[in-house]
């Protein structure tokens, strides 16, 4: 839970080596009012609708709209948006590929992570971190807040490669389904799950990671719920791949270094006659 008058970054890990990481590949929770006394350090990316963010933000942030990143392929809606359509974006936004980047929504809902993994999964370079709490505990906390519309100016953002291996698609499901160094993990709710599921997959729905005030539970916590997986990759879906992205970003901030998000997730896999489901 969230110590009083304590701020918490779930710091998502930096890309991999030989791609201009500067950090470890795994990632830390790190207790931090370092956003508040070092503005000038961090960019942040608040993803609330226009109005609260006009009305008061972290200053100097910049706003993105999650749903932004993402697009309707093939009838399958929540999906990632290509890649020149998200380099626009972080481009608008006034970011730099080196850039630390701290995410913020109202809370802890599903935008600010879907964010993250699209920035890492088109080549992010740079820490990219989620406020625990978002503003709601920002404010709580005594973070500085300024209003008005976003000033950072355009950027040529570029991006670095792309990090397929974040992203699996209804083809590499099919063919890991009977993989024993692959655990899948259903973050929806226990009703979703029973109406239906992708066979083997582990029901852990991603509200299990909040703690009773709404702040992300600790990591041996995120552990604990996943069961501990000893499988090398671990893959998580919901409905559209929204709420499996907070699933991500914790397990990765948990330690687990190859998790991977299918963002096609149960919209695509329910639709498919073809595909095995359970029950």
């Amino acid at each position: 839970m969230r110590r009083a008058g304590v701020l918490a970054l779930v710091l998502v890990a930096c890309a991999g080596e030989g791609d201009g990481a500067s950090l470890s590949s795994g990632v830390e929770r790190e207790a931090a009012a370092e956003v508040a006394s070092s503005l000038e350090r961090v960019r942040v990316v608040d993803v609330r609708e226009v109005g609260a963010f006009e009305a008061a933000h972290v200053p100097g942030a910049t706003r993105i709209d999650e749903g932004s990143l993402r697009a309707t392929v093939d009838g399958v809606e929540g999906q990632v948006v290509p890649r020149a359509e998200a380099v626009a974006v972080f481009s608008a936004a006034g970011l730099g590929v080196e850039d630390f980047v701290v995410v913020t929504g109202e809370d802890n809902g599903t935008a600010p992570a879907r964010v993250a993994w699209t920035l890492r999964y088109y080549g992010h370079r740079g820490p990219i971190a989620l406020l625990d709490g978002g503003m709601a505990a920002w404010t709580a906390f005594g973070g500085p807040v300024e209003s008005g519309a976003a000033a950072a100016p355009a950027s040529e953002y570029g991006g670095g490669s792309t990090r397929g291996e974040l992203r699996v698609d209804e083809a590499w499901m099919l063919a890991h389904l009977d993989d024993p160094e692959v655990a899948i993990f259903d973050v929806r709710t226990p009703d979703e799950y029973e109406a239906g599921h992708i066979p083997g997959a582990i029901l852990v729905p991603w509200t299990d990671n909040l703690a009773a005030d709404g702040a992300f539970v600790p990591a041996a916590a995120v552990r604990e719920n996943h069961g501990d997986p000893e499988a090398a990759t671990l893959v998580v879906y919901c409905r559209t791949g929204s709420r499996a992205s907070v699933s991500w970003a914790l397990l990765r901030d948990a330690g687990y270094e190859d998790v991977r998000l299918y963002d096609g997730s149960w919209t695509e896999w329910g639709a498919d006659p073809a595909t095995p489901k359970e029950p």
